[in-house]
């Protein structure tokens, strides 16, 4: 039961950090690119699936499609995402430049990140919630002893302690990241 409460918050752990990864930072690297879906054809793909992506520097990078033709699709999709870009064309590629972040963008991102961080604490209690319900459960069915009931009961508090301090080293290096 542990294992599978353990697998459920590590879950969760991944689903934050790919959520993170799609928020900017103050300085930009590869993975915020490649991870990021764009809509082109009435389907989203992450960028890194249409074509090779280079860094020219902390906020510029170099978008080269497999696809030729599909170029167009490619920069109307990142203009969607309304990520304050500047796209332009050079020769057979995309020139993407992030704007340096200002104090609104900042506190906007932090906004975010709060909401973000609640938003994931609240799942983990309710997935706390539930094994401990089922948890109880299987003590009234006799199913488990008392000892195992509180024993396991610790075990889930525990790991639930270790998830909200993993919680918050990943904030609070994203929120360094971004000052």
């Amino acid at each position: 039961m542990i294992q599978e409460f353990k697998k459920n918050l590590d879950s969760l752990l991944s689903e934050l950090k790919t959520k993170l990864n799609e928020i900017r930072g103050h300085r930009l690297g590869l993975s915020f690119l490649e991870n990021l879906e764009i809509e082109i054809y009435g389907k989203d793909y992450p960028l890194k699936s249409l074509g090779f992506i280079s860094q020219l520097d902390h906020l510029t990078f170099r978008f080269e499609a497999f696809d030729e033709t599909s170029l167009n699709e490619i920069e109307a999709g990142l203009r969607n995402k309304n990520l304050g870009l500047n796209l332009s064309k050079e020769k057979k590629s995309l020139i993407i430049k992030f704007p340096p972040l200002t104090e609104e963008t900042k506190n906007k991102i932090l906004k975010t990140l709060a909401e973000l961080k609640e938003e994931i604490r609240i799942k983990a209690r309710k997935i706390r919630d539930e094994f401990l319900k089922e948890l109880k459960n299987k003590k009234e069915k006799g199913e488990i002893s008392e000892d195992d009931f509180y024993k396991t009961k610790e075990k889930i508090d525990e790991e639930i302690e270790k998830f909200n301090k993993s919680v918050e080293e990943i904030f609070r290096a994203k929120e360094k990241e971004l000052l």
